[in-house]
């Protein structure tokens, strides 16, 4: 079976018309961030976040195109308000204007830059995605272990981090209640294996029943 490229995916997406069903998706500068993972593709298209729920219609026309590109099995396609480098669109080619909030918004910062005197990103990962919430009980340890196992599925390395203190949930979530993780020379922890994702959890060091002091 030939390999699936970038190519093959932007000229499927020319057929996907942009927001307003003028132009194409790909001629507007919409399309970024493409990942092909042996017979599964990924990427991002950029909307107006005001629109996002609108446009759902949208990013289910452009998964259905590629997924019926000869050689895909799976496609994952996300609406993204963040503007990217654009694949497979002219110098020239018409995009959405920004809000005037983002236009006064500061520089984004890019993944693994230093924030003034602050480290840079970790070695070997190319993406942190946070799951938080102000409130507790509201899904985040589900939320979290879903994207992870959608993100491996779709051919991905991913490694989840339960750092909650208070409720430590990912050893319950993940089927690994009596699990402790590996001590390597004696000051690290090797992560466990959980549906081919690595994983960490606060609930792996405490007693699940047992009462802690936090200092």
């Amino acid at each position: 079976m030939p390999d699936i490229t970038k190519d093959q995916v932007l000229e499927r997406l020319r057929a996907v018309a942009g927001p307003d069903g003028t132009g194409d998706i790909v001629s507007l500068g919409l399309v970024s961030d493409i990942v092909i993972a042996g017979n599964k593709v990924m990427f991002s298209v950029t909307v107006p976040a005001e629109r996002a729920s609108a446009l759902e219609p949208l990013r289910v026309a452009a998964e259905r195109a590629v997924r019926d590109l000869p050689g895909v099995e799976g496609a994952m396609v996300v609406l993204t308000a963040e503007k990217k480098g654009a694949a497979g669109a002219p110098s020239g080619a018409q995009r959405p204007a920004a809000s005037s909030a983002a236009q006064h918004a500061p520089p984004r910062q890019q993944p693994g830059q230093a924030q003034g005197r602050g480290k840079a990103g970790i070695p070997g990962v190319g993406s942190i995605i946070a799951v938080a919430s102000g409130k507790g009980g509201v899904g985040k340890s589900t939320t979290a272990v879903n994207l992870a196992l959608g993100l491996k599925e779709n051919g991905l390395r991913v490694g989840i981090l339960d750092a909650d203190i208070y409720g430590p949930s990912l050893p319950r979530l993940l089927n690994l209640r009596d699990a402790k993780p590996e001590v390597v020379s004696g000051r690290t922890l090797r992560p466990l294996d959980a549906y081919g994702a690595k994983v960490m959890s606060i609930g792996f060091l405490v007693e699940e029943d047992t009462p802690m002091i936090w200092r």
